[in-house]
């Protein structure tokens, strides 16, 4: 903010706390779009925000940082490439089989994810063939088709406590598209 008065700093630190407080006002989980690392930082009265240095897409306010919770299609072949990924997609049985399926998803449609994100352990095994994601999991992403299923079940998962949990707003749409291009 070269070139501004501190009376012009404070007013525009003053309109920036008043716009995120309507935001967080709105919802928990507002989008928030942040073009620069020194904005964000401008954001939250900080000099400097080092989780997300080169981040563009915020989508949930984080204690003192914003946390990414989008992923793209390139982060999502590195985490399936590593293995580290619990991708669970909530679309219905039907649609996996008329569109169909990421590679090692679970499937748990988003009518029943409440339900069996708060399950006992042994019962998600019993019952999906997998272990239960642990609450402080940071390597589970919802999908879906287009990312509006996907962004439901992220706001769900964050309310029951698993807050690291991301999503992969592209969805099945994009992960065709993009796997076409690439011959993957």
């Amino acid at each position: 903010m070269a070139g501004f008065s501190s009376t012009s700093r404070l007013l525009q630190r003053r309109q920036l706390s008043n716009i995120l407080n309507l935001i967080k006002k709105q919802s928990n989980f507002a989008a928030v779009r942040v073009s620069t690392p020194k904005v964000l930082a401008t954001l939250h009265g900080k000099s400097s925000c080092s989780k997300a240095q080169g981040q563009k897409d915020f989508r949930r306010h984080d204690s003192n940082c914003v946390k990414r919770t989008d992923l793209n299609f390139d982060d999502i072949l590195t985490l399936l490439g590593t293995g580290n990924l619990q991708l669970i997609d909530v679309r219905e049985p039907n649609e996996l089989v008329q569109q169909g399926e990421f590679p090692s998803a679970l499937n748990i449609p988003l009518g029943q994810l409440g339900s069996a994100l708060n399950m006992a352990p042994h019962t998600f095994k019993a019952l999906y063939g997998r272990d239960k994601p642990e609450l402080d999991d940071d390597n589970i992403v919802f999908a879906c088709y287009a990312g509006i299923r996907s962004f439901k079940a992220l706001t769900i998962a964050h309310e029951i406590g698993y807050s690291k949990a991301r999503q992969y707003a592209g969805g099945f749409k994009e992960w065709m598209e993009k796997k076409e291009e690439s011959q993957i």
